[in-house]
């Protein structure tokens, strides 16, 4: 099953606390290991300094063991830290980069937009108003390619400043105000339908 437009990149970021998690589990199980070894010289201890029935070469097997998994315990997650350096809150759906006013849109729309609406690029799958990526990519069709993004803009700008009764709900007026209400219309009309 294929993953939605959008959804590769919040499940790799949602997988790091894992990878995380399981090279503190395997440093942590690591030093376990190495804290129930029997101490050197204890109670019933070889001439050689060996435990009975304890090898010198399965001494140096859980010691390599023990080695191995300290070693992937730091090494996995300092590689998951040093690969996923880049910010990467710029990168929407399809590649589309966003500046810093859609960035801001895209948090606004997710607070408040998107229990009501849907779209893919903020990871929005609400019911009570339209679809904004069918929706939003047919305002202004028939213009030339620059204008269909002012007209959409301006669309999307009108329904937050106005309300709108479309769906099955009533979209309030001044959901947002001044700037804000241009960085959501101006992420909305960035990435509806990509």
């Amino acid at each position: 099953m294929a993953l939605p437009p959008g959804m590769a990149l919040p499940l790799a970021i949602a997988a790091i606390p894992l990878l995380v998690t399981v090279g503190i589990l395997a440093l942590g199980f690591g030093v376990f290991l190495l804290a129930m070894r029997r101490p050197r010289g204890a109670h019933g201890a070889a001439p050689d300094g060996a435990t009975p029935g304890e090898s010198k070469a399965a001494q140096r097997g859980l010691t390599a063991g023990l080695v191995v998994v300290c070693a992937f315990g730091l090494v996995v997650p300092a590689l998951v830290l040093a690969f996923n350096s880049a910010h990467k809150a710029s990168v929407g759906v399809g590649g589309v980069h966003l500046d810093a006013n859609q960035q801001k849109g895209r948090e606004l729309f997710s607070h408040s937009c998107n229990l009501c609406h849907t779209l893919a690029g903020a990871a929005a799958v609400g019911r009570t108003g339209p679809d904004l990526d069918v929706l939003i990519p047919t305002v202004g069709a028939t213009l030339p390619e620059k204008a269909q993004y002012a007209a959409r803009k301006a669309f999307i700008l009108s329904a937050i400043l106005e309300g709108r009764a479309r769906g099955k709900g009533q979209m309030p007026r001044l959901l947002f105000q001044g700037t804000e209400a241009e960085d959501v219309a101006d992420f909305v009309a960035t990435i509806a339908g990509h």
